[in-house]
């Protein structure tokens, strides 16, 4: 009841713990004046209380260890046996005894580290009391429903009324003690007063709560740098199985870019805040869990606690050169204090189905028709005959001369299912969460299958006061099947299937399934059949394993003082098995003769290829921390650590071909032509680095940070790089001139400000090297031809460490601690960026790597959230909260050196990284009349229906001089809104996420185009294509088997596609049972729950999803249109 108490007025669990530093201060100064210091702090510490049906002695436990505070009491004046049926509503210790305490005679008495408890005296009991009324109201004069109201060191009390209204009979010369959740604690003495009204502040406090950065915590009212915290409840909410994928719309500056559907392997990429360098180094963010790199796409969803992304240098600096593109750290769950044991199954089945999926020309004799009309068109030969085309028009359905539709056939929804079991709990020194997790995901293409295994284990040990031990051990085993070419093929090969034939032949009663080939081979060219190859099993499998174990020890000698010391290591094996050892015979469907065997494609012999691919990851680190206070308003914390990392890759890769019978293992293929190969490949990299985070008053806040790192990819002459940081934070709201103001509405006020450099080295291995490679055999005896060597590569031993400078400046506002807002300007600016140098190829030698090159993203981001609740009315007690943010930047290429020019793209200073750069087709020609009238196109023979360029220079021809830069490689803005509530046991949650002004170049590629690679006839294609009947509104050129060549293929704006979204990304409904209904089959709490992913899509671009960025190409896994239902039971 208390977890659910606490989510449902604004999830102030973390309120509580955000309470207890701040809510300290104040009462040492009240205490300060009456001498009771240590009364004050002892009554006050923060407590959360667990568990329900529990005798008094064990919950007195859980405060001892909790506090630190001994709970002593005779027998005979209370029963310790006494059962505690639900525990108290309580955040800090006093009130936790008061409500335990409450209905006996009994009275706790706080005293030097103890709580003594005994009887009330007599005198006590008949003191003489008088009747006190009031209202409690919050700072914007509403009534306080359910606020606590209780006579100072009693166990007396009550709470307020719907109207904020409360009665009491007290003793004179009392003190009542006023609190609520989310609101600030108050004493108020009553003196002669009998009509109370009292005003409540809102808790400020919130602030504190732990955010995890780097190495550490520190109190987000702390924080001088940009990090965006996601609970992993928030995550979980979504039915997908990749926690990557969970991150999309959460943060803002983050952008999820999940590029494809294909089940394990999703192809999401993150970006920071942008593109941040165009080298090898990359621009993926450093990942850690639990402090060590790792990977979300392997972990268990249901496992994570929190994630936090380091946007800015100040956060991110401590990880010097592996964090130039951020840091997203991620912590896992550990066992729940105070619990002895429970278990949670959660689980869910969905369905999968395409987002969108193309809409091909799948009536036949209608195919057949259109071919005929584009072999014309391109004056080419070989057409269907028109008889033929007579025998399908006129089938009635018959299997001899089938409409098949290939698409239809080979997408369907899948059904998948995922599991979780946590065991967690503690004893009295000891916390453990031990969690299994299996999911299986069949793809909604046929041949596509993915299984997922998981097991983690988090245990922590307080072995002494002094002394904490813990390890977290995680494990990952994972299979994945596809077609062996992947999805592109697959997908082409399926649209190139014509829909005059069936995949196999109608059945003869032989009951042998025979593939078909065509139903005219002499002028179908089609490709390969991706039934007949999933049948006769020519698939890639993956087998994936990743292990992930970690030990730490953590020794307090003294009060402040913490050395932390972790040894981690991860390894990770991807083993390959890619069989096409098996002939698949093919045959045409109207003579039901055999034609030939498959052709797997480009020249390809058949036979086994198997890969091994092994990373053995190593880590240590150490750091002590030291927290300390100087005369009570100047608080420092120090931090100096050693950090050591080396990884090392293993990959064997072997092939055999000519199997005579179907047996997929290495040694029965033939001896000849085998093949094989391999590679090692190690780097290092050691550290050391330095915090310093000091306050006043928590006014005034500066933090410092340095790293030190040497790596073993850059020249001993260069290899060290030192990465400073420094940041400022400026609380307007601690000043006094604003608590003057008595601006209660005004829950916080903070500005900083933050600037750092961090590094980059993600670069080959042996760039400053002199590596030599295998060449052709020579005579050097004269006699005898010998393997020669030779260095093909020109090497640079100054190369330098890649920088990143990162300027950010924030803003931070809560008002009436319901509406936050945070808003974050920053300049992100990579110098000296590791790239091959411009050399000419008369050179002889490959050009080297060289620091040349500068690229810088500059950016606002802006988030805004709103939490509150109903305070009287129908719907009293409902929740809600709202939440949106919108992040935009622009990126510039600002030096770079020559432009490189690529088919569709510029590289040139000035302009984006990687611009678009194209011919501007500004329409389609309609008759000959116009063309005479246009410039001339190249030397092409233009035709009306064909696509029509802008002659940019004016000089009376279309050439490729005519090329402009074009926007939309990185988009105008991203943004993101949810909203949530919850009431009575019901709780919805919904996200949308968008994206605007990115646009992808799609080519005249398959899916895009009639015929292009062999395949079929898109229906929106010929929606606005141009006919002689309609000439003049013509948006598509007319059809051509081939596209007229290149005068409708060139790069042009033609093919340049928006891929702006709005997306419906989840929607989530569930019920929680009450737990006086649960708790009769031993259940504490069951929740049922309905989730829908990627429900609703508005977007202008055609074909398949707009999320799936592969630009220069078209076709990709299509995008899953989720609906979930699931169930969470806690026993």
């Amino acid at each position: 009841m208390l977890k659910f108490q606490t989510y449902k007025f604004m999830n102030l669990s973390n309120l509580m713990l955000r309470d207890s530093r701040k809510k300290l201060s104040r009462l040492l100064c009240i205490t300060a004046l009456s001498a009771c210091s240590v009364f004050a702090y002892a009554q006050q510490q923060p407590v959360h209380l667990t568990g329900n049906n529990l005798p008094l002695k064990s919950v007195f436990k859980q405060l001892e260890k909790q506090t630190e505070l001994s709970i002593d009491y005779k027998s005979q004046d209370i029963d310790d046996s006494r059962i505690i049926k639900q525990m108290p509503k309580a955040s800090t210790i006093q009130q936790a005894m008061e409500q335990l305490l409450n209905g006996t005679d009994c009275i706790a008495i706080f005293s030097n580290g103890h709580i003594i408890i005994k009887k009330k005296d007599t005198q006590e009991k008949n003191k003489p009391t008088k009747k006190v009324k009031g209202t409690i109201l919050d700072a914007a004069g509403i009534p306080v429903i359910g606020a606590n109201i209780m006579v100072k060191g009693t166990a007396q009390g009550t709470i307020t009324d719907l109207n904020g209204q409360f009665s009491l009979d007290v003793p004179a010369g009392t003190t009542l003690q006023i609190s609520y959740i989310g609101m600030a604690n108050q004493e108020v003495k009553v003196g002669n007063q009998t009509n109370l009204s009292i005003t409540m502040k809102e808790d400020s406090k919130m602030l504190d709560e732990l955010v995890v950065v780097g190495f550490g915590t520190q109190k987000k009212v702390n924080l001088t740098g940009a990090v965006t915290v996601v609970a992993g409840d928030d995550l979980t909410k979504r039915p997908v199985l990749n926690a990557e994928n969970m991150l999309q719309g959460q943060v803002p500056g983050l952008s999820v870019i999940q590029k494809s559907g294909q089940p394990g392997s999703d192809n999401t990429s993150f970006r920071i805040r942008g593109q941040g360098t165009y080298s090898d180094a990359g621009s993926d963010p450093l990942v850690l869990v639990n402090g060590v790199p790792g990977s979300l796409s392997s972990l268990d969803p249901s496992i994570i606690e929190s994630v936090s992304v380091l946007k800015d240098a100040s956060s991110a600096s401590i990880y010097g050169s592996r964090a130039a593109n951020g840091v997203i750290l991620v912590t896992t769950k550990k066992g729940a204090d105070g619990k002895k044991f429970s278990a949670t199954y959660s689980g869910n089945f969905s369905v999968y189905s395409p987002t969108k999926m193309l809409d091909m020309v799948t009536n036949s004799a209608e195919y057949m028709e259109l071919y005929n009309i584009a072999k014309t068109n391109s004056q080419l030969g070989g057409l269907y005959d028109e008889t033929e085309i007579g025998k399908y028009r006129n089938s009635n359905g018959s299997l001899e001369f089938p409409s098949f539709d290939w698409v239809d056939y080979m997408f369907n929804p899948a059904f998948v299912q995922n599991h979780n079991l946590s065991l967690c709990g503690s004893s009295e020194k000891t916390d453990y969460n031990i969690t299994l997790n299996l999911a299986d995901q069949p793809g909604t293409m046929r041949g596509f299958n993915y299984n997922k295994y998981n097991f983690s284990l988090n245990l922590n040990s307080q072995l002494t006061k002094w002394l904490q031990v813990g390890t977290y051990i995680s494990a990952n085993y994972s299979e994945r099947e596809e077609p062996r070419n992947g999805i592109v093929d697959a997908f082409l090969c399926t649209l190139a299937q014509v829909p005059t034939a069936m995949p196999w032949l109608p059945d003869d009663g032989s009951g042998i399934k025979k593939y078909t080939l065509a139903a005219y081979p002499e002028i179908e060219s089609g490709n390969k059949n991706m039934l007949a190859m999933i049948d006769y099993d020519i698939m890639a499998r993956h087998k994936t394993y990743d292990m992930n174990g970690q030990i730490f020890f953590n020794l307090t000698p003294f009060k402040g003082f913490t050395w932390h010391t972790k040894m981690a290591g991860r390894l990770s094996d991807d083993k390959l098995h890619d069989w096409s050892g098996e002939k698949v015979p093919l045959y045409n469907y109207h003579s039901k003769e055999f034609s030939r065997n498959m052709d797997l494609g480009g020249g390809f012999i058949p036979g086994l290829q198997v890969e091994d691919d092994q990373n053995l990851y190593l880590n240590f680190y150490t750091y002590m921390e030291y927290v300390f206070q100087l005369k009570e308003d100047h608080n420092f914390k120090l931090m100096l650590g050693y950090n050591q990392e080396k990884n090392e890759r293993n990959v064997i890769w072997a092939k055999r071909r000519d199997y005579q019978f179907v047996l997929p293992e290495l040694d029965a293929g033939s001896n000849e032509n085998m093949e094989n190969s391999g590679y090692k490949e190690e780097w290092a990299i050691r550290s050391g680095f330095f915090r310093l985070n000091y306050d006043y008053k928590g006014k005034y806040m500066v933090e410092v940070n340095t790293r030190l790192d040497g790596t073993s990819r850059i020249a001993s002459e260069s290899r060290w790089g030192w990465f400073p940081s420094f940041s400022l934070g400026y609380r307007l709201t601690e000043e006094d001139f604003i608590k003057n103001l008595n601006w209660n509405w005004l829950s916080n006020l903070k500005i900083r400000g933050s600037w750092g450099q961090l590094g980059n080295q993600n670069i080959g291995l042996y760039p400053y090297q002199a590596i030599v490679d295998l060449t052709d055999s020579y005579p050097f005896d004269n006699a005898t031809l010998t393997q020669g060597v030779a260095q093909k590569k020109y090497i640079n031993r100054d190369l330098k460490w890649e920088t990143t400078t990162i300027t950010d400046v924030g803003l931070e506002i809560s008002l009436f601690n319901r509406l936050n807002l945070t808003v974050d300007w920053y300049k992100k600016q990579t110098t000296d960026i590791l790239r091959t140098a411009q050399l000419s190829n008369f050179v002889g030698l490959e050009a080297p790597y060289v620091n040349d090159g500068e690229m810088q993203n500059t950016g606002i981001e802006i988030a805004v959230n709103w939490n509150d609740y109903v305070k009287s009315g129908a719907m009293e007690g409902l929740q809600y909260n709202l939440g949106f943010y919108i992040d935009r930047y622009r990126n510039e290429l600002t030096h770079f050196g020559t432009d490189e020019i690529k088919s569709f793209s510029i590289l040139r200073e000035g302009i984006p990284y990687n611009s678009y750069y194209m011919l501007e087709a500004i329409g389609i020609f309609a008759d000959q009349a116009e063309i005479d009238a246009a410039p001339k196109q190249f030397s092409d023979n233009t035709r009306p229906g064909d696509i029509r360029y802008r002659d940019v220079d004016n000089n009376g021809i279309i050439d490729y001089n005519d090329r402009v830069v074009m926007g939309g490689r990185f988009p105008k803005f991203e943004y993101s809104f949810n909203a949530g509530l919850s009431w009575k046991g019901f709780d919805l949650s919904l996200m949308f996420q968008g994206v605007e002004g990115k646009y992808t170049y799609v080519g005249a590629s398959a899916g895009v185009v009639p015929f292009a690679s062999y395949c079929g006839i898109p229906k929106d294609y010929l929606d606005g294509m141009w006919t002689e009947d309609n000439p003049e509104n013509a948006i598509n050129p007319r059809l051509y088997y081939d596209m007229g060549g290149t005068r409708n293929t060139r790069a042009s704006s033609y093919y340049l596609r928006n891929a702006s979204y709005l997306r419906l990304k989840n929607l989530m409904l569930g019920y929680t049972f009450p737990s006086e209904w649960t708790k009769k089959f031993a259940v504490n709490r069951l929740k049922v729950f309905f989730s829908g992913d990627n429900l609703l899509t508005f977007t202008p671009y055609k074909g398949l999803d707009p999320e799936n960025d592969r630009d220069g190409s078209f076709l990709a896994y299509p995008q899953n249109r989720i609906l979930s239902l699931g169930v969470n039971v806690e026993f």
